[in-house]
């Protein structure tokens, strides 16, 4: 918690991006990766930032789990596997990987699924086998597939492929849809990433959520006619509350411009960790005013301490379902908070061996 506010990290996904699992022939894309993990930190905050050796490793879950609940004021948080992005060979977060973890944290994380095939057979069996190892209600998707050697977009509203998918997923059980949107990963297509595919699935499936990952780093306007018009869309800000540090005005445009046309309550603080660390971002955001001139340019309010206390972590309990009281007394006195507890720890100390 941080000044009594809960907090749910609603994405946090440790990459592998070891030499093992590294495909050469993409080093632009590995190396515009590492650039936009860079680009989230300013001056103050290199100390969070990792070195290039550290950040293509593969990033332990011990790690991410000590950088949220120890060195950050992070209570639970929600892994998203990942599937290959084109630069790795295979997953960039094996879901094989997150679900045992997830199993012997259950009180401080929850798992999102992923598919890493456009065979709509392939698919299914993916996202099944991780529903029957590991019991997950949500899943992760890309909106494009990188195999031999080529990236193919897809849309959400397609009927060969993603309808399909959607209606097995929810008769398995999922719930919840989290889709990258927003942020372009070449050499995918990049319509791929816009949000006009949104409104059919949103429709046709009224009893899934929807997120939209990296909200408001593109596409704005279209997404506040979409939470305006759908109750089952949410807006995951991984990325966008990285500006917080480095673009203040731009994140305080955004988010004020969400919560004045939608309300605060479907707005979900998410860092992409190891992309970011919880840390700064959260002390900042806790310290954060919208300038004056924003608020006067753009027809703005203050962000109010209800704007902080959903987004930080209420609007993602109540989407989940988890009982805040329940889960700050289930994390009261597990070994990340003890370790909190005992003496102040340094960015990334499982990476790095230091602590104080």
């Amino acid at each position: 918690m941080i000044d009594n506010m809960l907090v749910i990290d609603a994405v946090v996904h440790p990459y592998d991006l070891s030499d093992e699992n590294q495909v050469p022939t993409y080093r632009e894309q590995l190396d515009a990766v590492y650039a936009a993990h860079r680009m989230s930190f300013d001056d103050a905050h290199r100390a969070h930032m990792l070195t290039y050796e550290e950040f293509f490793s593969d990033i332990s879950y011990e790690a991410i789990a000590c950088a949220e609940f120890v060195e950050s004021p992070v209570d639970f948080a929600i892994i998203h596997a990942l599937p290959c992005l084109g630069f790795c060979k295979g997953y960039l977060n094996d879901p094989n990987r997150a679900g045992p973890f997830q199993r012997n944290h259950p009180n401080r994380f929850m798992l999102y699924a992923t598919v890493n095939s456009p065979d709509l057979k392939v698919a299914t069996a993916q996202l099944k086998q991780q529903i029957d190892d590991f019991g997950v209600t949500g899943l992760k998707l890309y909106p494009a597939f990188f195999y031999d050697n080529m990236a193919e977009g897809w849309r959400l509203d397609g009927n060969k492929f993603a309808t399909p998918l959607l209606e097995t997923a929810q008769r398995l059980g999922i719930k919840h849809v989290a889709i990258h949107k927003a942020l372009w990963l070449p050499p995918a297509p990049r319509d791929a990433f816009e949000v006009g595919d949104l409104d059919t699935p949103m429709k046709r499936f009224p009893d899934l959520t929807f997120e939209i990952v990296h909200a408001g780093v593109a596409f704005a306007e279209e997404t506040i006619d979409l939470l305006a018009r759908h109750p089952n869309l949410y807006l995951t800000l991984e990325t966008l509350f990285a500006y917080v540090l480095v673009k203040p005005d731009l994140f305080g445009r955004i988010v004020g411009s969400f919560i004045k046309n939608c309300g605060n309550d479907r707005l979900l603080f998410a860092t992409g960790n190891n992309l970011a660390h919880p840390d700064p971002l959260l002390k900042t955001f806790m310290n954060y005013r919208l300038s004056e001139d924003v608020m006067r340019k753009y027809d703005l309010k203050q962000l109010s301490e209800r704007d902080r206390r959903n987004i930080l972590g209420l609007n993602a309990a109540r989407l989940h379902k988890l009982d805040p009281a329940k889960l700050i007394a289930n994390t009261a006195n597990d070994e990340y908070a003890r370790a909190r507890a005992g003496q102040v720890f340094r960015p990334w100390s499982v990476l790095r061996g230091v602590t104080v």
